[in-house]
Formats: structure tokens, sequence, C-alpha cells
């Protein structure tokens, strides 16, 4: 199927000159499989057409697959693991359902996406991954998994519909998922764009102020004959030593700026900020909120996918939600596999509090336990959501006054002078 590929974006390349020729050699990219070995690899071929090539090489090693190399299409092995820009996995599920609904194989949908993508670098890449993988037989979730693009969750939930031919269902209840996590950081990112606004507004402002206002005041200030009091003492020292300074100064701005830029992609900063925000209790509390919701909703995936509910457990760990929480999932699988019911092996765990305990009961008597899991996981997103928007009603006020104080003190402090300048005339 990659030599079909190949064949159909040749003919779109050279499609609108078909007078000119081709050149008298080639060079392909060629997968062989070694009938000694029963092993594959690829080595490069110079041939006058890819029909020129055959079935087989001249050692014997049969063709499985070919790829003509020329400028701007990715190599066969290129897309493998590399890192390239983020894939948008759930454009990537929206695309791939689609298509299955319209009655296409998983493989022909992957070869369809493949072509549309032509014009990114990176989705292209992960397409052409995938077909690589499928063409050597593997399944769909073995070949997402080689790739490391795609999420742990996603592959688990494909990896048990390819257990019961439900990839669509599967992908569907990844988009939920998917849906939920994109609405509760969305609703967080919202409501940290209007302080951060306001913070870095009154940053701006005292800086300028410091630097540029202060030193201008305090040459004013400093030809004053007499005593004078505390705060013209200290703004004339201070406005001193930044106007002596202010290359320095100036430096070491842009070098704490730059360093703040490289922690915060490197997640220093979020990780000392979330160390520091759980100590305080309602902030914790609502972070805990976000990553139970986070983690019902993945384990509602994969149980609606076919996973029994331990082994749901156990490919939950890797989502990243903590230490405490990995523990408890643990305890939680260690109890189920020893016979304890759902609601005590949960409980027990600390994964639950008292409405999840008694959601989970009724879920074991009335069998329905994939719509309670969801509904616990709605439960805690509704409650992380709801604290957002109480924390936002006051936070945002808070920080307004803050700015405001503080740009005040420093205009306060610059007009506080004129009053020693008064007394001293008198």
């Amino acid at each position: 199927m990659i030599v079909r590929l190949a064949a159909s974006a040749t003919t779109a390349t050279f499609s609108c000159d078909t007078r000119t020729s081709w050149p008298t050699e080639m060079k392909f990219r060629v997968r062989v499989l070694d009938p000694v070995l029963m092993s594959i690899s690829e080595t490069l071929v110079e041939a006058p057409s890819k029909e020129a090539l055959g079935s087989q090489l001249a050692d014997g090693r049969r063709i499985i697959a070919v790829v003509p190399l020329r400028d701007g299409l990715p190599s066969m092995t290129s897309a493998r693991g590399s890192p390239g820009r983020a894939l948008d996995v759930a454009w990537w599920c929206r695309e791939l359902m689609t298509l299955l609904k319209a009655g296409m194989t998983v493989v022909e949908a992957i070869e369809t996406l493949h072509v549309q993508s032509t014009g990114d670098v990176a989705r292209a890449s992960v397409q052409q991954g995938l077909l690589e993988q499928l063409h050597q037989g593997k399944p769909l979730s073995a070949a997402m998994e080689s790739l490391n693009r795609f999420p742990m969750v996603l592959i688990a939930s494909v990896r048990a519909s390819e257990r019961s031919s439900s990839l669509q269902e599967a992908l569907a209840n990844y988009l939920r998922y998917h849906d939920m996590l994109d609405a509760l950081r969305k609703k967080v990112v919202s409501a940290a764009i209007y302080p951060a606004l306001v913070l870095g507004l009154g940053l701006l402002v005292c800086t300028f102020l410091v630097m540029v206002v202060l030193p201008r005041f305090a040459a004013m200030y400093a030809d004053v004959r007499g005593d004078m009091g505390w705060s013209t003492q200290v703004l004339v020292t201070a406005s001193g030593f930044v106007h002596q300074h202010r290359p320095a100064l100036l430096i070491a701005l842009a070098l704490t700026a730059a360093a703040a830029i490289m922690a915060w992609r490197r997640g220093a900063i979020q990780h000392v900020a979330l160390r520091f925000v759980r100590a305080v209790p309602p902030v914790g509390r609502a972070l805990r909120e976000f990553r139970m919701a986070k983690f019902y909703h993945a384990v509602t995936v994969m149980f609606r996918g076919g996973y029994p509910l331990d082994e749901a457990l156990r490919r939950c760990e890797g989502l990243a939600l903590g230490d405490d929480v990995d523990a408890a999932m643990r305890a939680a699988h260690d109890a189920l596999t020893q016979g304890a019911r759902v609601s005590t092996a949960f409980a027990d765990a600390g994964l639950t509090d008292t409405v999840t305990r008694r959601l989970l009961a009724v879920g074991e008597r009335s069998g329905h336990f994939d719509q309670v899991l969801q509904t616990i996981a709605e439960r805690h997103a509704d409650n992380f959501a709801l604290f957002m928007d109480r924390a936002t009603r006051i936070v945002e006020p808070l920080m307004l006054l803050s700015v405001a104080l503080l740009v005040g003190g420093i205009v306060v402090l610059m007009y506080l002078p004129i009053f020693d300048i008064a007394s001293s005339i008198r």
C-alpha cells in the first residue's frame, strides 16, 4: 500500500507537466524481507523506474515496500519516533472516526489522512509512521504506541477495541474524555488571563516609575538643603542607586526574564507553583477534584472499551496524577485482585468521598457501572469548574487592589518629600 500511495503522490506531483522526461536513474528507499533470516531491513536502490525494481533484489531478498526519494517527502524511517510538532490528537480521532463511518478500513482511512496532510510535516510523518507499522502486520494500537505521539488512554482504548471491533466507539469515548479535560483547562486559562494582565501591567508601571521617574524626582530633591524625613532619604538613596547602576539593573532584569521563560518551558515554575498552591487547603481540594475527574473519566473510557476494572486501574498509572493517586490506584488494584468490592476497594484506597462511594455501590447493584463512573467523573469536573468560578470572583478584585496599592504607594512616596521641603522652608 505504500507503493500505491507513493505512486499516487508521484502522479499528483508530475501530472502538471507530462512532457518532462524521467531521469535515467532514480533512487528508492526499499524495505526488503530476507527469507533466510526472516528479518526486515531498508536499503537504497537505484533504478530507472519503480516498475524496474520488480518483486525482489538480485540477492533474493523480497521487496515489500518502495518509496521514491524525492525532496519534500519524508523517508520511511523519519516518522518513527521523530519529535516534531505536537499532533492534534482530537483532530486525528475525529477525522479517523468520520472516515470509518463512511465505510473505509483502518488502512484506507490512514492513507486518506496521509494524503490530506501532505502540507503538514508533523501530521504527514505520523500518518506515514502508522502506515509503515500497519503494513508490517501490527495492530493499530501497537503502531500508535511505537510513535510516542498518542496519549496512553487513547492507545489503551484502541487496544481494547481491537478485541471487540469497536474502534469508532473507542474514538468517541476518548473524544468525550479529551473534551472534558480541554474544557477544564480552558476554564483555568480564561480565569488566569485577567489577573496575569493586571499583574503584568502593574509590574511594567512600577518598573517605569522606579527606573525613569524616581531618579528625576531624586535629582530635584537632592539640591534641597535642610533636614529631610526618612521617606525622602529612602527615595534619594534608592533613586541614586538606580541611576548609577541602570545598565547593570536592566541586564539583570533581562537575564531574570530569560531565566523565567526557560524555567517555564522546562516546567520548573509550574512544579514549584503547584507545590505552593497545594499547601493552600481550598486550592489543594480543587486540584484533587481535577485529578479525580481525569482519573474517573480515564477509567470510564477503558472500562467501556472492554478492560476489566483492575486492568483499567493498572493502565491509569501513567496519567501523571501524582504519587499519592498512583499509590491509591495500586492499593485499589491489589484489593480488587483479592476479591474486594469496588466501592470498598476504592474507599479504602482513598479514591472516594461519601457520595462517590455510594454511587459505586449503586453501580455494583444495577450493573450500569460505566454510567456510574461517567457520573462520578462529571461530578468532580463540575466541582472543579465551580471552584474556578468562585475563585475568579475573589482573586480578580484582590489582584486589582494589590496592584493599585503598589503603584499608589510608589506615587505617594515620590510626593511625600514635597511636605519635607515645605517644612524646611518654614
